[in-house]
C-alpha cells in the first residue's frame, strides 16, 4: 500500500476534521505522542443483526473505511474496532414474533453483513466486540454509576442514568435540556425520575438473553452497549468515535454522559457523522417501499461503481442513490480503468517518487484528504492525472518507465479511496448491466459490443452505410455509444 512521504510528527502538516462536538473543523492530534506512526483509537457504532443489512450499513462501512484507510496512508497506527448490537429492543421483537433463537439469528445476519462488505474491498475490522460476550462488564460499569451517584435503581429492577447529574448533558447535539424535558414531560415513566432518564438496564424475563444482575433478572439498555464495549477494547480515552448523523441524538449524547460520568475525564476527542442515504430523493423507509438491501444494490449496480459514486460524495453529505447518480459517473470510471488495461505492468517505483508529476498529484490528494477527508475533491486530482498520463502515452505510443510509475501511483492512491479494485472486463461489464436496467433494455457484454464493431469496421469497408448506421442505432438502443477516431472506434456508455 502506497505510503504519504510525511510521517504524521509535530512539525508535518496534519489532518483537520469536522469534529461534531463543538461544530468545527480541528487539527486532528492523536492522544499517542508517539513520534513515528502514532496509535489510533478508532470506534464505529455498528450493526444490529436483526434482518438482512440494507444500504445505509453499506455507505457507514465503505464511508469509515475510506477514512480509516486514509489515516493509514498518513502513517498512523489505526487500531479499528467495530460492534455488534446483539441484545436490543428490535431482536427481541423478533424472538417474539417468529420463535427464532436471537442468538442464530444475530450470527447468521452478521456473517452475511461482513461476507457482502468484504466484497467491496472493505479492510476487516481489528476487533467484533458483541454486546453478548460484555454482559458482565455492563452490569459492573453499571455498579461504578450508580456508586457515584450517576444512576439509580428502580424497584421493578431497572436502573436508569439520571441525566440531572451531568451539567452538560446535550453538548454533542447542542440539545438544551430544559427545552427537551418539555418536550417530553407528558411522557414521564412512573419508574424514572425525569423523563430524559435514558435506561442502563432494563427488567426484562421475557427474552433468552436475559441474564441475572443485582436489580433482577433483565437485560442491557442500548446506550450502555457501547460505551462498555469501547471501554473494554480501547479503554476509557478514545480518538475518534464514528456514527451515522442519525446516531447522534440520543444514542451517542447517552454514550458520552454515561462513559464521561464514569470515567471523570473525557471520552473521544473526535466525534464523525456520516451523512444519510435517500433513495430517488426520499428517505430510505420500509414504510416508503424503497428499503434497498445490500446484496440487492450490489446485484443492480455492482461493487467498484458502488463504491466509486459514494467516493464522489463527502463523508458529512447525503447520498441520493439513484440511477442517474450512475449514469453519470461510469464513464468516469471506465476511462480510469482503460488505462489501466493499456499500462498492465503498471507499479510503484521507489526511485521515481520524486518524479515531478508524482509529487504534484500526490501533494493535491494529501490537501484534499487533509481538508477533512475531501473524497470529491481528492477525485478531481485523480481525474486531472489520469488525463495527464493518457496525453503522454498518447505520444509516446507505449508505457514507458515513467508512464507504468505514475499508473501505479495513480491506481494506489485510487485504492485509498476504496476503488480500482476491479479489472476492465468486471467494471464495462457491470456498467453495461447498469445502463440496460435504466433502459429497460436487455443488456450488451463487451464481446456483444466487440463483434458489432468489427462487423461496422467491415462495412464500412465495404461502403455499406446502411449497415453502419444501423449498428450505431442498436448499440445506442442498448446504452452504448460509438466513438470513431483515426486509431479506430471504441466505445462508452450512453
Amino acid at each position: 500500500m502506497l505510503r504519504s512521504q510525511n510521517e504524521y510528527r509535530a512539525s508535518a502538516r496534519k489532518i483537520t476534521i469536522y469534529n461534531t462536538l463543538g461544530g468545527e473543523k480541528r487539527v486532528f492530534e492523536p492522544i499517542d505522542k508517539s513520534p513515528v506512526s502514532p496509535r489510533v483509537k478508532m470506534y464505529v457504532c455498528g450493526l444490529t443483526p436483526q434482518d438482512h443489512s440494507h444500504m445505509g450499513h453499506g455507505l457507514m462501512a465503505f464511508r469509515f473505511d475510506l477514512i480509516r484507510r486514509y489515516l493509514m496512508y498518513r502513517r498512523l497506527d489505526v487500531h479499528f474496532v467495530q460492534n455488534v448490537t446483539d441484545i436490543d429492543d428490535k431482536i427481541i421483537a423478533k424472538e417474539r414474533e417468529l420463535g427464532v433463537d436471537p442468538m442464530v439469528m444475530t450470527r447468521v445476519f452478521t456473517d452475511e453483513f461482513y461476507a457482502t462488505i468484504q466484497k467491496f474491498n472493505v479492510l476487516p475490522v481489528d476487533k467484533l466486540v458483541k454486546v453478548t460476550e460484555c454482559v458482565p462488564e455492563v452490569i459492573t460499569f453499571i455498579e461504578e454509576l450508580i456508586k457515584k451517584g450517576f444512576a439509580y435503581a428502580t424497584d421493578d429492577g431497572s436502573v436508569y442514568f439520571d441525566v440531572a447529574k451531568k451539567d452538560d448533558y446535550g453538548k454533542l447535539s447542542n440539545q438544551n435540556t430544559a427545552m427537551l424535558y418539555e418536550s417530553v414531560r407528558k411522557e414521564l415513566d412512573k419508574e424514572k425520575r425525569s423523563p430524559l432518564d435514558f435506561a442502563l438496564w432494563k427488567a426484562d424475563q421475557s427474552t433468552t438473553l436475559s441474564r441475572p444482575s443485582p436489580w433482577g433478572i433483565g437485560r442491557p439498555g442500548w446506550h450502555i452497549e457501547c460505551s462498555v464495549m469501547i471501554h473494554e477494547t480501547l479503554g476509557d480515552h478514545i480518538d475518534i468515535h464514528g456514527g451515522g448523523l442519525d446516531l447522534k441524538f440520543p444514542h451517542h449524547e447517552n454514550e458520552i454522559a454515561q462513559s464521561e460520568a464514569y470515567t471523570g475525564g473525557s471520552f473521544s476527542d473526535v466525534w464523525m457523522h456520516s451523512g444519510l442515504l435517500n433513495i430517488n430523493g426520499q428517505k430510505m423507509s420500509k414504510s416508503l417501499n424503497n428499503f434497498v438491501r445490500l446484496t440487492d444494490a450490489m446485484e443492480r449496480y455492482g461493487t467498484e461503481p458502488l463504491k466509486f459514486v459514494i467516493a464522489r460524495h463527502h463523508y458529512r453529505s447525503s447520498i441520493d442513490l439513484s440511477d442517474k447518480l450512475f449514469r453519470d459517473n461510469l464513464n468516469a470510471l471506465l476511462d480510469f480503468h482503460r488505462l489501466f488495461a493499456r499500462v498492465p505492468n503498471a507499479r510503484v517505483n521507489e526511485t521515481l517518487m520524486h518524479d515531478g508529476e508524482t509529487v504534484a498529484v500526490m501533494s493535491a490528494f494529501e490537501a484534499a484528504m487533509d481538508n477533512d477527508f475531501n473524497s470529491p475533491e481528492a477525485l478531481v486530482a485523480l481525474e486531472q492525472f489520469r488525463a495527464k498520463i493518457v496525453q503522454a502515452l498518447d505520444a509516446a505510443g507505449a508505457p514507458t518507465a515513467e508512464i507504468e510509475h505514475r499508473v501505479g501511483v495513480l491506481r494506489e492512491l485510487g485504492i485509498i479511496l476504496g476503488i480500482f479494485f476491479e479489472n476492465l472486463d468486471v467494471i464495462e461489464t457491470q456498467g453495461l448491466k447498469i445502463i440496460g436496467q435504466i433502459l429497460n433494455a436487455s443488456p450488451c457484454t463487451p464481446g456483444d459490443i466487440q463483434g458489432l464493431l468489427t462487423e461496422r469496421v467491415e462495412a464500412r469497408a465495404a461502403k455499406n452505410f446502411a449497415r453502419s448506421d444501423e449498428i450505431r442505432k442498436e448499440l445506442a438502443a442498448r446504452g452504448v455509444e460509438v466513438l470513431d477516431s483515426k486509431a479506430g472506434s471504441t466505445w462508452r456508455f450512453a
